[in-house]
């Protein structure tokens, strides 16, 4: 575990002067003054800037009924009436740390080198031992408020009640400063994931996630352990969601060695070989990855299906080993299927077919395409383009509407901005706008080319930017670098064809 950050002693008194500013707002300083037993001139003086002794802290607490936590540290009410007796003697205790390093600070380890050094040291000793000892008396009374401040958390969490969480979450990070518990700490990173997770911030809910997994690591013996093969499967799925799926496929390689012989018999195991096996037709291994998943998919509990059962309709669409008309009888319906079939169905511009997966999935937000999702907006576009739906504006508006929508309620990634990109380019060219639909493509390009080294942009939106290259430019094109992109477009296809992507058959030739 980090040690916890030192507590700065000028940080508390700019923090405690802020708090006392607070009181004399509802009366004088002579008042203040008066029930104190201190001078109206040295209260002046703490409330400017002189520096604030715990003495005078213990005598506001004392003669004002003021709660100990919020004088010391902001949290709770600012009167001892409405809170619980443990945690004001957890906020005494504090007081009591506080003065304890201001002992230690004020030390002069300058005479160390003097006559006097022995008496300087067990001073410094004496003090250290009183700070620890307060520490280990903080570190008891807050654990028991750290287990329901987490199991609060967690609640507000299973109830999307992110207003409740956000405070829930705020309070528990103050006192995760004190309490040095291993496994609270883990669990409460945990939670933490799931909320950075929830409001879009992957980058952040990675970070916490791979906290998570070298902590349990660190704080076992490694034995298996069917929770640290959860963990495991959280990080690899936040290394997924983040788009770096060769990490996340290492991690789910030593995880399942790891696991090979105890974990055989726990369901768990059966989602690390699906999750592996969609890793791998991520990275180009479709033939070894459309094997496993097409093996592992049976096990699944029911849940778990509807989560893969988008993969598995997808790889078997590429790998050409599935009519895109009877696809919908693959797997379980999701809004993961349905995002993969409209998805296949606009990279080969069959309009017949997505004119059918809209009628089956549209509008459907648990498991179809959601009317206000992207993906939604972007089939019924195509359906515009094609004089297959109603065309209200040009079939690219309704996509870029729902983009801004998207911007303003999560973090959008740079793969899935790549992705995007190369959707408004195909639906510019079937709107008869070359120029957009060229500045779209060399857009989809540059942000593809500016893409972290470690991130893996999905294979239909890859596929979709080269499919946009062979339709827009001839292989003599004379516009510039129209040749480039046509000749890359076949280099890719032909690689993919090779790997078993049947469904780039045609466009492996240049057509």
């Amino acid at each position: 575990m980090d040690e916890p950050a030192a507590i700065n002693p000028h940080v508390f008194d700019d923090q405690i002067r802020e708090r006392l500013r607070q009181l004399v707002k509802t009366r004088s300083q002579s008042d203040l003054a008066r029930k104190t037993a201190t001078l109206v001139s040295t209260v002046n003086r703490y409330l400017k800037s002189t520096k604030i002794p715990a003495e005078f802290c213990t005598a506001v607490i004392s003669a004002l009924g003021i709660n100990p936590a919020w004088l010391m540290t902001g949290e709770g009410t600012p009167y001892l009436a409405d809170v619980s007796a443990g945690t004001s003697a957890m906020a005494t205790d504090l007081l009591e740390l506080v003065e304890a390093m201001n002992q230690v600070a004020r030390m002069k380890l300058g005479a160390l080198t003097g006559q006097h050094h022995l008496k300087v040291l067990r001073e410094l000793n004496d003090a250290l031992e009183r700070y620890e000892a307060l520490r280990q008396v903080l570190n008891r009374r807050t654990r028991s408020v750290f287990q329901e401040l987490l199991a609060a958390l967690k609640k507000a969490l299973q109830d999307m009640d992110m207003q409740r969480a956000g405070e829930v979450r705020k309070a528990a990070q103050q006192v995760s400063r004190l309490c040095d518990d291993p496994k609270l700490n883990v669990e409460f990173d945990s939670l933490q994931e799931f909320y950075e997770h929830i409001f879009g911030d992957q980058v952040r809910a990675l970070e916490l996630s791979r906290k998570v997994f070298v902590r349990s690591l660190a704080a076992s013996d490694v034995t298996m352990e069917k929770e640290h093969m959860a963990l495991a499967i959280n990080l690899i799925v936040s290394l997924h969601r983040a788009d770096r799926v060769r990490e996340a496929r290492r991690i789910c390689r030593a995880t399942l060695a790891l696991y090979e012989d105890a974990g055989r018999e726990w369901g768990r195991y059966t989602q690390l070989q699906a999750l592996h096996a969609v890793l791998n037709i991520e990275l180009g291994n479709l033939r070894e990855g459309l094997r496993d998943l097409h093996d592992a998919y049976p096990l699944l509990p029911e849940q778990l299906k509807r989560s893969f059962s988008g993969k598995l309709a997808e790889s078997m669409l590429l790998a050409g080993l599935a009519p895109l008309p009877h696809a919908g009888a693959i797997g379980e319906d999701s809004t993961a299927k349905a995002v993969a079939l409209a998805r296949f169905a606009g990279l080969v511009e069959d309009l017949p077919a997505l004119r059918d997966i809209v009628k089956r999935y549209g509008g459907d937000e648990k498991e179809g395409l959601g009317a206000d999702s992207v993906w939604f907006a972007y089939a019924t576009g195509l359906l515009q383009a094609g004089g297959l739906a109603k065309a209200e504006d040009a079939p690219a508006a309704a996509l870029e509407r729902a983009l801004v929508a998207e911007r303003g309620r999560v973090a959008v990634r740079p793969t899935q901005d790549f992705a995007y990109s190369a959707c408004l380019c195909q639906l510019a060219r079937l709107g008869g706008d070359d120029k957009a639909a060229r500045r779209h493509h060399d857009e989809a390009q540059q942000r593809m080319d500016s893409l972290d080294p470690q991130v893996s942009p999905q294979m239909l939106a890859l596929a979709l930017h080269h499919a946009n290259a062979l339709r827009l430019y001839a292989p003599e094109g004379k516009a510039k670098g129209a040749r480039e992109a046509h000749a890359a477009a076949v280099r890719f296809f032909a690689e993919q064809f090779s790997r078993g992507y049947g469904a780039f058959a045609a466009w492996a030739q240049g057509k």
